[in-house]
């Protein structure tokens, strides 16, 4: 035990003394705060001038549904072009109110005038009217956020609308209060609610998916870095190896773990501060359940620890740290069968395939946090899957031990796996 927790300090120094670690874990955790602070700052202002434009365009229930001119915004005013042919439109300025628009019309004798009005950038864009159910939009270059178009089209529908009401001697605001009428309905979850929980279910997946992609290329380099200039071989001879690897990879997920709840607790409290601004919008992005980040925190680690010890013991079988890609490829590989099957999963958290990843260590860290949070589980398929990932792991870093002292009195060109079991099986 001492031995372990004499290489788990060394290790976790070398981690915490490393400056592209502190830099890394700094940049990120301004840049969480910052991706959470600014937007939330912007809608924040941005919401209490809408709420006040609201507030000053809002009609009286008498007057719903009528086409009457209301304040408008005190702003600059968006000119428009129109050709009005046959005089469909009576009162601009209340079209203008009906479109949500500040307009300025520009009023033309012709086609042509309205062409040579937009064309000359004094309009920002016109319309040429034949009546309130046919029209020609003008525009000199017409952006993909262009939206003009449309709101012209609703404003004049909703008047054909009134119109044709008012001359069959119907009220136009009995007519629109009878459409908004909509049914009230409630929900009952009984199970869980998979839409509410994709966004920080998903976040999860990708937190665990770098962080154990990062890391355990991390733990490879470092083994075999100390292979390639013989320090290991100090260290096999004064150290049980078992110390070792479980030091190195224990460190490793330490480190990582201490990093991602950094990164993780900059963005939960800026949107804490900020949440306001944001009006609820993340709220299904960080508020994640107690048995949630349960299941993150044993299924996430626990998966991370056993590819973690697969990392090492590859890290082991390499001499050169430019071997290390090619020697970690399948693990790489499985974890990213692992990961498409979370990813695919997402939409169907009680589908075979996760329930049936759920049970297979290699993607249970996955599968059951995916059901955890999304789908249907039994808590005697928790305790299963969980069992059954330990075991696994306990099995790997055994296993991984022996390759790694094996392996790192080994140099030259890199080491089978199948070879390196087998040697170990003749010991």
């Amino acid at each position: 035990m001492r031995q372990f927790l004499t290489v788990l300090k060394f290790e976790l120094g070398n981690y915490f003394k490393n400056k592209s670690f502190l830099l890394t874990t700094i940049v990120l955790m301004v840049l969480a705060v910052g991706i959470i602070a600014v937007p939330g700052l912007i809608f924040g202002s941005r919401g209490k001038t809408e709420k006040s434009a609201e507030q000053a365009v809002e009609m009286s229930e008498e007057q719903a549904g009528q086409w009457e001119e209301v304040p408008q915004d005190k702003g600059e005013q968006e000119k428009y072009a129109l050709y009005d042919v046959n005089g469909s439109i009576p009162d601009l300025s209340a079209f203008a109110s009906a479109m949500g628009q500040n307009a300025e019309w520009l009023m033309c004798g012709n086609e042509n005038e309205v062409e040579e009005i937009v064309n000359s950038g004094e309009a920002e864009a016109g319309f040429i009217v034949e009546d309130l159910l046919h029209y020609t939009y003008v525009v000199e270059d017409r952006s993909t956020y262009d939206t003009l178009q449309d709101t012209f089209s609703q404003a004049a529908a909703m008047t054909y609308r009134t119109k044709v009401l008012e001359e069959k001697g119907l009220d136009p605001s009995e007519i629109e209060a009878l459409y908004q009428t909509q049914p009230e309905s409630e929900t009952r979850i009984l199970g869980k609610d998979s839409a509410g929980s994709y966004a920080y279910t998903y976040m999860l997946i990708m937190v665990l998916y770098f962080l154990l992609i990062f890391y355990g290329q991390m733990i490879a380099t470092s083994v075999t870095s100390e292979k390639s200039n013989r320090a290991i071989e100090i260290l096999v001879t004064s150290l049980d190896s078992n110390s070792l690897i479980f030091g190195k990879v224990l460190a490793g997920a330490i480190a990582g773990l201490i990093q991602c709840v950094l990164i993780l607790g900059s963005a939960v409290g800026a949107y804490q501060i900020f949440q306001d601004g944001w009006g609820g919008l993340l709220d299904n992005v960080f508020d994640i359940p107690v048995p949630v980040w349960a299941a993150f925190a044993v299924f996430g680690m626990m998966g991370y620890l056993l590819y973690a010890f697969c990392f090492g013991m590859l890290g082991a079988l390499v001499s050169k740290t430019e071997d290390i890609s090619k020697a970690s490829a399948p693990v790489i590989m499985l974890y990213i069968i692992s990961f498409f099957i979370a990813i695919f999963g997402l939409n169907d958290s009680n589908g075979i395939l996760v329930r049936v990843a759920s049970f297979i260590p290699f993607t249970s860290s996955n599968g059951m946090l995916i059901r955890v949070a999304m789908g249907s589980v039994e808590m005697w398929e928790v305790i299963v899957s969980g069992a059954l990932l330990a075991a696994f792991c306990v099995g790997a870093g055994i296993l991984a031990a022996k390759i790694f002292r094996f392996g790192t009195l080994m140099y030259g060109n890199p080491i089978k796996f199948t070879t390196a079991l087998k040697k170990i099986r003749e010991k």
